[in-house]
């Protein structure tokens, strides 16, 4: 994708290391020529090595704390460029809220919405609240909070059919401070007893806040869309794009990132998304899980994602900048004119030669691979224009260590994905 235009005065201050924080950074630099400050604790290979990021690296043998953190932000910030700061975490996202006047005194640009909308957006309470509201479908919901006596969750748990699937309520901020054994983002519980197992894991780990139960939305990952975008401060949608998940990462950490993205508009899936975006309010960047069941062809919307997420550069392979959607809103003040990716491609993180083995569906196996031998698939560490020898041994020793991962931790398959 060719730079639009070169804005050096630009400085975009990404909080991470992974695919998702150099995925943004590529995006700044296509649109706008402009290199990226990486601010965390240590290097990785995503990010490392790279000609259009400039790492900072904070709390090295220490506790990476908000003082210091906040700090090294303000340091940054003291510059004749413009600092523009990305988080990509939820843990990263509750951090910049909270000091949220203290950044912008420094002089940050903060493309989030405010606190209590990113709150209300992060919570699946109020998503399934909106769903019922606009009569799209929603699956049975029960909300467990682990602060109470575990005695009450089998008679609570009475309407759930099993298999299900438990996540924290609100976008897992809370959770994801936690770090204990076997912990997910999500977990599929067969029947009662493994999800009465698995609440007590959480709460004995120290989690206290509220997990919901849900029955399951059976289909492999193919059944699986993510509709992502930029909404600006007049609430019009100004970059959106849909995407099929092909193949998911099935790493414990990873559970719920897609590895292999089929970009391809779906009307219906993003217009679903646009009225969520409308009921919530929600400004700044998205990106929103939609599950179809593979029994009924129903559509779930099943999480909001008030931010960047980590694989938001399929956007881009559709044709959609959407570095260039948020500075023409948030620093230029323009109001740009709704854009849709329509290129169809694939985002490939994981080698694409895995859709021989894990797309099941023969017709879409046979369509995906027309389409990447008609269109090269596109890495989001690979850019042309960011050269180097060890950059591009990590993107190999990454690709097997996606493989080899995917081969032990989902084999073949499943009707759960789980």
């Amino acid at each position: 994708m060719a730079t639009s235009a070169s804005r050096p005065e630009l400085m975009p201050v990404l909080l991470g290391t992974d695919v998702g924080t150099y995925s943004c950074a590529r995006m700044f630099h296509e649109a706008f020529g402009c290199t990226s400050v990486t601010v965390s604790g240590m290097s990785r290979g995503s990010i490392s090595n790279s000609n259009i990021i400039d790492p900072v690296y904070v709390g090295k043998g220490g506790t990476l704390n908000d003082d210091l953190m906040i700090g090294t932000l303000e340091k940054i910030a003291d510059t004749d460029r413009t600092p523009i700061l990305m988080p990509f975490m939820d843990r990263d996202v509750d951090l910049v809220l909270r000091y949220r006047d203290r950044l912008e005194a420094a002089g940050y640009v903060i493309p989030l919405a405010p606190t209590e909308i990113v709150e209300r957006a992060s919570d699946k309470a109020v998503l399934h609240d909106i769903c019922v509201r606009l009569r799209f479908p929603t699956v049975t919901t029960v909300e467990v909070g682990l602060a109470t006596d575990p005695g009450s969750w089998t008679e609570l748990l009475t309407p759930i059919s099993f298999p299900a699937v438990i996540k924290p309520q609100e976008g897992g901020m809370e959770y994801g401070k936690l770090n204990f054994p076997g912990q997910r983002k999500a977990y599929s519980a067969q029947d009662l007893e493994s999800a009465i197992t698995i609440l007590n894991t959480i709460r004995e780990a120290g989690f206290r806040g509220k997990m919901l139960v849900q029955d399951m939305v059976v289909g492999d990952d193919t059944y699986s869309w993510i509709v992502s975008g930029y909404v600006d401060s007049r609430g019009t949608i100004t970059g959106v794009a849909t995407g099929r998940q092909i193949l998911g990462l099935h790493q414990t950490s990873f559970i719920g990132n897609a590895g292999i993205i089929h970009v391809v508009e779906n009307p219906e899936l993003s217009g679903m998304a646009e009225q969520i975006i409308a009921e919530l309010g929600l400004r700044g960047f998205f990106s929103i899980d939609i599950k179809i069941d593979s029994r009924t062809n129903q559509a779930y919307v099943l999480d909001v994602n008030p931010r960047w997420g980590r694989g938001s550069y399929f956007v881009a392979v559709g044709g959609v900048n959407l570095a260039s959607a948020m500075v023409a809103d948030f620093i230029d003040g323009k109001q740009l004119a709704p854009k849709i990716a329509n290129r169809e491609g694939v985002y490939a993180f994981v080698p694409p030669v895995t859709v021989l083995r894990w797309v099941t569906d023969k017709d879409l196996r046979k369509h995906l691979v027309k389409l990447m031998l008609k269109r090269r698939p596109v890495h989001p560490l690979l850019y042309r224009k960011d050269p180097n020898i060890k950059r591009f041994a990590y993107r190999y020793a990454a690709d097997f260590n996606q493989l080899r991962a995917l081969l032990r931790t989902y084999p073949k398959p499943s009707a759960t994905t789980f």
